[in-house]
């Protein structure tokens, strides 16, 4: 298994079986779906008591996604993999059948009746549920193992892009500081031009209000706090991250809006950090 604590919602395996004459082939398909949804293809009428055990074994695995399974059983056309001492054994049977009843059939007529007393045993043989399930079991490892490698990689861009994003939150603190800093001398040079004092009443209350009007510490806090958190699901033991994540993200994209519509000189830098938050949001859509 892949070295991942998280799996996508997208994962494919495909697998095909040669045995007593029979060709199993079992394909497993997901795709990305909000719930669990399962559909489950089996042609073959007298193997469709299966589904419900496949539909169990799957939900004890996969929490959300449209899982597709398709299980195909034909005979092959090649006598090379018949059981020939079981056929054998048959046609005896059959002859002595007739014997009994005192019946006169030609010996293709005999092959014929043996052929398709044949067909039903090893019918009944691939019909065995223990046996069809293993099958399934193994193609469903491959199946998991492609779901894990992609969730590691999807993990992986996530969580490079936090780091991005840790990188912009610090710039946006230094580019506000200095901003705050501009926005408040050059008030200040303004009382200087009317001769006021920078303790006047007057010009202690312009301060205030600007430095209230510009205040995003709040804005700051929540979103550092948001990618800790971030962090914190990325690097859990838990499986299912994607909601997870995608929630944390909505949050994200709120509280840099509401910074960059306090201190519109902070656009620039706003509108990287909820590129970077969007795609998280589309990446953890895909997790499962």
């Amino acid at each position: 298994m892949a070295n991942s604590l998280a799996r996508s919602m997208t994962g494919f395996a495909h697998k095909s079986f040669d045995v007593d004459g029979f060709n199993i082939v079992i394909s497993i398909k997901s795709l990305n779906g909000k719930g669990l949804d399962i559909v489950v293809k089996i042609p073959s009428p007298e193997l469709q008591f299966l589904e419900p055990y496949i539909k169990d074994y799957i939900r004890s695995y996969i929490s959300r996604g449209t899982v597709l399974i398709n299980i195909d059983v034909r005979q092959r056309s090649d006598i090379d993999h018949l059981n020939v001492e079981l056929l054998k054994k048959i046609i005896k049977d059959v002859k002595n059948t007739c014997i009994d009843l005192n019946i006169n059939i030609s010996e293709d007529k005999v092959f014929d009746i043996a052929m398709e007393n044949y067909k039903a045993s090893q019918e009944k043989k691939e019909q065995d549920k223990d046996y069809i399930m293993k099958l399934f079991e193994e193609t469903f490892k491959e199946f998991m193992f492609s779901k894990e490698k992609e969730g590691a990689f999807l993990i992986k861009d996530i969580k490079s892009r936090v780091e991005l994003l840790e990188k912009y939150l610090q710039q946006a603190k230094d580019m506000f500081k200095e901003y705050e800093g501009l926005a408040k001398e050059k008030l200040l040079e303004k009382a200087r031009a009317l001769n006021l004092e920078e303790q006047n009443p007057v010009v202690v209350n312009e301060l205030m209000l600007l430095l209230q009007r510009l205040d995003i510490s709040e804005e700051l806090s929540r979103i550092e706090n948001h990618l800790n958190h971030m962090f914190e699901i990325l690097d859990s033991s838990n499986v299912e991250k994607g909601k997870k994540i995608e929630f944390v993200a909505q949050e994200l994209h709120r509280e840099i809006t509401t910074m960059s519509n306090k201190v519109p000189e902070l656009s620039r830098i706003a509108v990287n950090m909820k590129y970077e938050t969007d795609k998280i949001k589309q990446q953890s859509a895909n997790l499962e």
